[in-house]
C-alpha cells in the first residue's frame, strides 16, 4: 500500500514545471529548507521574520495546485528552488503549502509520501493547534516530519522524525474527544480564536485527513457537506472513518471511500477563504 503514495496526485503534480524538482536534495532537512525558502505563512511568519504580507496578497493562499504554485513562484523569482527567495517573492501560504511542496518533491524522487491533517501540541501552550505535516515511507515505517519548522531552532523534539505525541491526525483527535475525555474546544486555531475550534473543527480535520489519504490534498479551509457531528448515524460513520484513517495502508479506507456513497469524497467543496469569503470549488 505505501506504493500508492509514490505517484503524484492531481494536486501535487508539478506538471510542466517538474524539471524544477530535478536534482533537489533528498535529505529531509534539505527539503525542509527548500520549502521554507519558497513559502511564507500568511500570519505566523511575521512573528519570526517581521514582514507582513499586504492585504492584496492574501488571495494567494488559495493557490490549490502544485503546478500553479510553481508558476506563481517563477513569476516572482526565477532563481533555482535551492536559493531562498526574498520574503516578498515567496508564495503566501500556510502549513498545507509547506507540506504539499515537500510531498511533491518526495514523490518526484520516487518516494512514497503523503500529507496529514491534524493538530500539533507545540505551537501554543496546552493547545492542539490546527496543522499539516508530511509522512514519508522509509522501508519499514512511516516517518513523520514538519517541513515548516526551521531545523536550526530548538523545538524539544526532532522535527524531522516526530514523536507520536507531538502531532495527532484528525482521526486520532476525533477518537480522543469521543472516547478519551479530551476537550474539543482545545482543538482549533489557538486559544485566542474563539470561533474556529470545537467538534465541527475536529470533524473537518478528520475529513481533510481522509481526503489526503485518498490523494486529494485539500486546503485547510475547505468544508465538505454531508456528515455532521451530533447526528448518531453520521457519528457512527465518522467513528469508523477515524479508526481506518489510523491504518490507511490496509486499503480499506480507500475502498470504502470509493464504494460507499456515505463515505464518498465530494467532487466539490465550499472553500471558506479567510480573507475573501466563501465559494464552491471543484476538486480533482
Amino acid at each position: 500500500m505505501p506504493d500508492f503514495y509514490i505517484a503524484q496526485s492531481p494536486t501535487s503534480d508539478p506538471g510542466r514545471y517538474a524539471y524544477l524538482f530535478d536534482g533537489l536534495p533528498a535529505d529531509l532537512a534539505g527539503i525542509a529548507r527548500i520549502t521554507q525558502g519558497l513559502v511564507y505563512h500568511y500570519f505566523a511568519d511575521r512573528h519570526f521574520y517581521g514582514w507582513a504580507p499586504p492585504q492584496e496578497r492574501l488571495p494567494e493562499i488559495n493557490t490549490r495546485m502544485m503546478e500553479r504554485i510553481l508558476a506563481t513562484l517563477l513569476a516572482k523569482d526565477d532563481h533555482p528552488l535551492t536559493e531562498p527567495h526574498a520574503y516578498q517573492n515567496r508564495l503566501v501560504g500556510c502549513c498545507r503549502d509547506f507540506s504539499l511542496l515537500a510531498c511533491a518533491i518526495l514523490r518526484h524522487q520516487g518516494r512514497a509520501a503523503r500529507v496529514r491533517h491534524g493538530f500539533a501540541n507545540y505551537l501554543a501552550l496546552d493547545w492542539w493547534f490546527d496543522h499539516v505535516v508530511v509522512e514519508v515511507w522509509e522501508g519499514a515505517r512511516w516517518r513523520r516530519f514538519d517541513p515548516e519548522l526551521p531545523v536550526e531552532r530548538e523545538w524539544g523534539f526532532d522535527t524531522l522524525d516526530m514523536p507520536a505525541e507531538s502531532f495527532v491526525t484528525g482521526g486520532r483527535a476525533w477518537q480522543m474527544c469521543r472516547n478519551e475525555g479530551a476537550d474539543p474546544d482545545r482543538f482549533g486555531l489557538g486559544p485566542d480564536e474563539q470561533n474556529v475550534r470545537g467538534w465541527w473543527f475536529v470533524r473537518e480535520r478528520l475529513q481533510l485527513d481522509v481526503a489526503a489519504l485518498n490523494k486529494i490534498e485539500l486546503l485547510c479551509w475547505d468544508g465538505m457537506e454531508g456528515l455532521r457531528e451530533g447526528r448518531p448515524a453520521d457519528e457512527a460513520i465518522l467513528d469508523a472513518m477515524a479508526a481506518l484513517s489510523l491504518d490507511p495502508d490496509s486499503g480499506e479506507l480507500q475502498a470504502r471511500c470509493q464504494s460507499d456513497d456515505r463515505w464518498r469524497l465530494p467532487s466539490s467543496v465550499t472553500c471558506f477563504h479567510p480573507a475573501v469569503g466563501s465559494s464552491v470549488v471543484a476538486v480533482a
